[in-house]
């Protein structure tokens, strides 16, 4: 190739001020020296009847640390891949051996050729040689083997999607929490309504009158004095529970004797105006109670009527003698259940958080331990680099002669001010997605010089890494390589490691990949640059998929316009 020296000086020039102006900042792939690779391909047999397996083994020989991609898919037509056979390993010292084994058929009789298959080492093609392959029709003998109808089809259910998976997974965890929400909701509302019940004093009366209608008509067969021992049970029950709530609170689990002695007491402190007979009254319906309960007697069905009413006026002349609250008291008291209903709403969304918090926690924990962290990272939580791997690619073109190029998202055109000694002589177009300090960038750079010589690709490339450093990069290693697209367009690959600025601390430094495609012909110079955090697994899926997808076009201006 001849150069041009003074075209090749201005294009080093160019590029060293393009580093001052563009900044470009690239990451650096670590690989070992280039080492020759082997790749070879063969099968166990060449000859084969209808339906039988041919085993096609690939076998390579790299180095070590070598990116070795095997192939995929249906590429063996007109045979069809029915297995893809784990790849084999085996080390010899700084070189490995990698075999894998396809299973292979063909159901028509004829020859046929498997083609030549693809393999990348380091993102370099390596291509096997076709084998030829005879597939014989299997004689029968109608004279021996019996003639079956064809079988009906069997249906299969469909395989379903991980969308059914996530939304199942969606549905258990929203279940889950909706039931504990609506537990608890359901326990606050019943005791808000147990607080929002009669007062003492109306809830007795409402019963006792309730009493009278409950065993109005006995149901037939059943014993006269089990009726009256119920009924005697719930009026004393009735009347004890407001004493215990308005005069003394032991009044439920008190005996007969201890009750009465208690009133006598606290009528005697001057605690409640309750007269005598009110107290001997109730007596004597506490005794009558107890003799309908344990001596199963029965006193007669007006006596307990005629002891229901005795019973509500009881309950009457005991609010009367019931001193009233001062205000002060009243206060108080709605002071006190305002206060009980704050923290009880407190406690109900403390609850609920906590409890929801809890599945989310637990549900998390399931999917760690079944999926992986990293599988509930970038699934849930989210992962940039997978949103754009996964997301929808464009094709584009960008530049003149155009370089065509797949990326995740359409890239910007960055206007470029050329100094005025340079802008008769080269013509610049660069088109770019992120920047270095970012988790994914792009450069497509495309530059017209003019005139009918091609630039130093080597020289090109020296001038691009200067650039990386300019901008901050630091601790590079280079490689490069000769580079072949799939049409045939022959250029450089330059690749490597390093560290680049942070994105959060520019100060500090992240470990970081490159991978650089630069191309020639007369007149022209096409760059397309790849970057991105060396640990991020789903950006070198993005920058494999974007490097292959390189073409170029042929068309070649002639002069700088």
């Amino acid at each position: 190739m001849n150069s041009n020296p003074n075209t090749l000086q201005n294009t080093t020039c160019f590029l060293k001020y393009k580093s001052i102006v563009l900044g470009f900042v690239l990451s650096v792939f670590a690989l070992t020296q280039v080492q020759a690779q082997q790749v070879t391909g063969a099968v166990d047999t060449t000859s084969i009847r209808i339906g039988e397996q041919i085993t096609y083994e690939v076998s390579v020989e790299a180095d070590s640390t070598d990116l070795v991609l095997f192939p995929e898919g249906q590429t063996f037509q007109p045979l069809e891949m029915i297995e893809a056979y784990k790849i084999d390993t085996s080390f010899a010292g700084a070189k490995m051996n990698l075999i894998k084994r396809y299973g292979l058929t063909q159901f028509d009789s004829g020859s046929y050729t498997i083609p030549r298959q693809l393999v990348s080492i380091n993102q370099k093609p390596f291509y096997t040689d076709s084998i030829a392959i005879e597939v014989n029709n299997v004689v029968v003998d109608t004279t021996k083997q019996g003639l079956y109808d064809i079988k009906d089809i069997v249906s299969v259910e469909r395989a379903t999607s991980k969308f059914w998976t996530y939304l199942l997974y969606f549905l258990i965890l929203a279940a889950l929490i909706g039931a504990f929400l609506y537990f608890i909701i359901r326990r606050s509302r019943k005791k808000a309504e147990a607080e929002k019940k009669l007062p003492p004093f109306e809830q007795a009366i409402f019963s006792l009158k309730q009493l009278d209608e409950e065993y109005k008509e006995p149901a037939r067969g059943v014993d006269e004095r089990d009726v009256t021992k119920a009924y005697y049970s719930k009026l004393t029950d009735i009347v004890r529970r407001y004493l215990d709530e308005e005069v003394y609170d032991r009044s439920m689990e008190s005996t007969s004797s201890e009750l009465i002695d208690r009133l006598m007491q606290e009528k005697q402190e001057g605690k409640i105006d309750l007269s005598k007979e009110t107290i001997l009254k109730l007596d004597q319906i506490l005794r009558r109670a107890d003799l309908t309960k344990f001596a199963r007697t029965s006193p007669g069905t007006g006596q307990a009527e005629a002891d229901r009413l005795v019973a509500e006026e009881i309950v009457k002349e005991t609010k009367e003698a019931i001193p009233e609250p001062t205000e002060e008291e009243l206060m108080r008291d709605a002071a006190y259940r305002e206060a009980l209903a704050k923290r009880r709403k407190r406690k109900l969304i403390l609850t609920s958080v906590i409890g929801v918090f809890g599945i989310l926690v637990i549900a998390t924990g399931i999917l760690v331990a079944t999926k992986g962290f990293d599988y509930v990272k970038d699934n849930f939580i989210g992962h940039p680099s997978k949103d754009l791997l996964e997301g929808d690619w464009v094709r584009s073109e960008y530049g003149y002669p155009p370089v065509i190029v797949s990326t995740p998202r359409v890239l910007e055109r960055n206007e470029i001010a050329l100094p005025d000694s340079l802008k008769t002589q080269m013509d610049m177009s660069t088109f770019t997605y992120g920047s270095l300090i970012d988790e994914f960038y792009i450069v497509v750079n495309n530059t017209r010089f003019g005139g009918k010589n091609e630039a130093d690709l080597e020289a090109s490339s020296q001038g691009f890494i200067s650039t990386l450093e300019a901008s901050g990069a630091k601790n590079l290693i280079v490689k490069s390589e000769k580079y072949t697209t799939p049409e045939g367009t022959e250029g450089l690959r330059v690749y490597g490691t390093g560290e680049f600025p942070n994105s959060i601390n520019a100060q500090k430094f992240s470990p970081g990949a490159y991978e650089m495609l630069l191309f020639t012909a007369p007149g022209v110079l096409q760059q397309v640059l790849v970057a991105h955090r060396e640990d991020d697994q789903y950006a070198k899926e993005m920058a494999a998929r974007i490097i292959n997808s390189v073409e170029l076009q042929k068309t070649v201006p002639t002069d700088v316009k």
